[in-house]
């Protein structure tokens, strides 16, 4: 489909395009870590001193204190195996660059990040609490995805309709100078015709931007997809911007056609 001549709009898809790329990758590195994890058995009950509870918070002996030896192999094991997935991402230190502790706090909750960098054993608690949040991790990416890919095509079709439109125009414009009156009218029949076809795209944008949940990925929860994705943009809504800059050219040209 040919693209129209909307360098905010072409910006936005390639915006979305890296989005994707980003929500694919970390989708497969918590998939990765979570099959990495399925391959670390955790510290049975009776080898810890935890207190009675199920929540990873009621587990005092599962953080270090001066005397104890170090952490468990299994512990090491779930540090080197989240470095190596969730946080070797191609994009990870240009988008997020955090710590192991403040990535783990981000992605599941501080006691987590808590237990897992200053713990000593991997608790059956932690254990799960671990493999639940990198499932959820995954899936809300996944989700991300699909919200994205939807946003792509609304994007492509609103530039190929876009570059439809300049065609048209750019056959209309050129004969308003000398047109007679009848001519005037002929081709002011079709200007309302494209001006019509944009305004039913804008509903359509509208529709979609407004019918949508917020976006809820850690550290952006609750923000809308249009203020994550455009929010640095001077139009906020760049698919709508560029529509209306064609409905006013429409109808610059059809005062035009008024003499």
């Amino acid at each position: 489909m040919t693209a129209s001549n909307s360098a905010p709009l072409r910006t936005a898809i390639d915006i979305v395009d890296r989005e994707i790329e980003y929500a694919t990758d970390e989708r497969a590195a918590f998939d990765r870590f979570r099959a990495r994890l399925s391959n670390v058995d955790p510290t049975p009950p009776s080898a810890t001193s935890a207190t009675a509870g199920s929540g990873v918070t009621t587990m005092p002996a599962a953080v270090s204190t001066g005397g104890d030896p170090g952490p468990a192999a299994s512990l090491r094991a779930v540090r080197t195996a989240y470095r190596e997935t969730v946080m070797d991402v191609p994009h990870y230190e240009a988008e997020y660059g955090d710590t192991l502790r403040a990535s783990l706090a981000s992605e599941f909750c501080p006691e987590v990040a808590t237990q897992v960098v200053d713990g000593r054993q991997l608790t059956p608690p932690l254990y799960r609490a671990l493999w639940d949040g990198s499932e959820s991790a995954s899936d809300d990416r996944e989700r991300f995805r699909r919200a994205l890919e939807r946003e792509r095509e609304s994007l492509v079709d609103i530039d190929g309709a876009l570059a439809e439109c300049d065609r048209r125009l750019a056959e209309i414009e050129p004969q308003l100078d000398d047109a007679s009156t009848a001519r005037l009218s002929r081709l002011d029949d079709r200007l309302a015709d494209l001006e019509a076809t944009c305004a039913d795209l804008a509903d359509e944008r509208q529709s979609l931007v407004h019918g949508r949940p917020d976006v809820h990925l850690s550290g952006v929860a609750g923000t809308s997809l249009v203020t994550f994705l455009y929010g640095e943009f001077d139009a906020r809504c760049p698919a709508l911007s560029a529509i209306a800059d064609r409905l006013q050219r429409i109808r610059d040209d059809r005062t035009r056609c008024l003499r």
